[in-house]
């Protein structure tokens, strides 16, 4: 699932504008879409340049997996960035875990350490904040 800002008010979105749902209380998304891998989507630009640019980069696929992730972190991560947003719904069900080890994640995650002087990932946090924090 690729996280942050919507560029065009207009367009839903794909996963940010379910989260955005989720934030004015429609819990649709809870049901429809499980546990998930995160990436932020300026992570994902950044991967696509190091792919062009860097001559280290040989024939090779770039995983821009960047830690796993479900409802529950969402939804408490959303609560913490705006406790007064009561709509936000309760997480039905369990607390399930994709438990996949993506292997050539820490290839993508080095890129972004050497290329681009990053400490790793952006955190799911931050993306979540850029993106919604026009849906107030």
């Amino acid at each position: 699932m690729t996280v942050r800002r919507i560029i065009h008010s207009e367009i839903f979105g794909s996963m940010m504008g379910w989260t955005r749902e989720l934030v004015n209380g429609d819990p649709t998304a809870l049901s429809v879409f499980l546990e998930q891998w995160y990436v932020d989507v300026e992570d994902v630009a950044r991967l696509c340049l190091v792919g062009l640019l860097d001559p280290s980069v040989q024939s090779e696929r770039i995983f821009a997996f960047a830690q796993q992730m479900n409802w529950f972190d969402s939804v408490s991560i959303l609560r913490q960035l705006h406790p007064k947003k009561t709509l936000i719904p309760d997480v039905p069900g369990e607390d399930i875990r994709d438990r996949t080890d993506v292997l050539p994640q820490g290839r993508a995650e080095e890129l972004l350490r050497t290329f681009y002087g990053l400490p790793g990932w952006t955190s799911i946090r931050d993306s979540l904040e850029k993106g919604i924090e026009s849906c107030e």
